[in-house]
């Protein structure tokens, strides 16, 4: 039988150490993004600004290793979903352990390069003591969050982009919250009318405000994007 590898990543990058320091363990899911492994789409509501600048060109991510090991993850999900889920169930417990031992709080965040829908496939719901987080762009589960309709222990943050910024203003208007990403360090006080708050700090977004703009500074290539997922901030000081 072969060995199924672990498929969380443990506080691997900047943001989620600085969650550390928050005292919060973070272990993250990070699969193929959209079509990236070549088994179905696991971002459906990206817009071609967000795969242009996709996180799967930032950091470790530019890695090929690192990009096999993503894309050998989403073959199993495709392929062989109770080896997968057994192994996931296998990587939160230890997690938890883990944060148990060293005295911090344990939270996951499945979706680090992909947009599914977690809360219909069980996982969240057999672990109620574990915070889950995600970005999405499914204006309907961002939705459905601000009304309460997700589990207890799920957070959702809605993810702007530039073909869906009428939605973003509906989540806002709604009670719940947005991530946009600006070019520069140096956020707006204030995006469309609502405040802007420092997404960068760290990465536990369920501890954000309620109704707040998540301000995130552009990372690998979207550096360089013109589509205008990024927002340039001198259009909104």
């Amino acid at each position: 039988m072969t060995k199924t590898l672990p498929l969380l990543a443990s506080n691997s990058d900047a943001k989620t150490s600085k969650g550390f320091a928050l005292k919060y363990l973070t272990d993250i899911l990070y699969l193929a993004p959209a079509n990236e492994g070549g088994f179905g789409n696991l971002c459906v509501n990206a817009s071609a600004g967000c795969l242009a600048v996709c996180l799967f060109t930032a950091g470790r991510g530019r890695m090929s290793n690192v990009r096999l090991g993503r894309i050998r993850k989403t073959r199993l999900f495709f392929t062989d979903k109770k080896a997968f889920f057994i192994q996931l169930r296998k990587d939160i417990v230890r997690g938890m352990k883990r944060a148990a031992k060293l005295g911090v709080s344990y939270c996951v965040r499945l979706n680090g390069t992909s947009d599914i829908p977690w809360e219909r496939l069980g996982i969240i719901q057999e672990f109620p003591t574990v915070q889950f987080y995600d970005y999405t762009k499914s204006a309907a589960r961002a939705l459905a969050h601000a009304r309460g309709d997700m589990p207890a222990n799920y957070h959702l943050t809605f993810s702007r982009s530039e073909a869906n910024e009428t939605d973003a203003l509906a989540v806002l208007a709604a009670g719940g919250n947005v991530a946009v990403v600006f070019d520069s360090a140096n956020y707006p006080a204030t995006w469309n009318g609502y405040t802007v708050a420092n997404g960068d700090s760290s990465d536990l977004r369920f501890l954000d405000a309620k109704n707040v703009v998540v301000a995130l500074y552009a990372k690998g290539k979207g550096k360089q994007d013109k589509s205008g997922f990024v927002v340039k901030t001198s259009a909104n000081a």
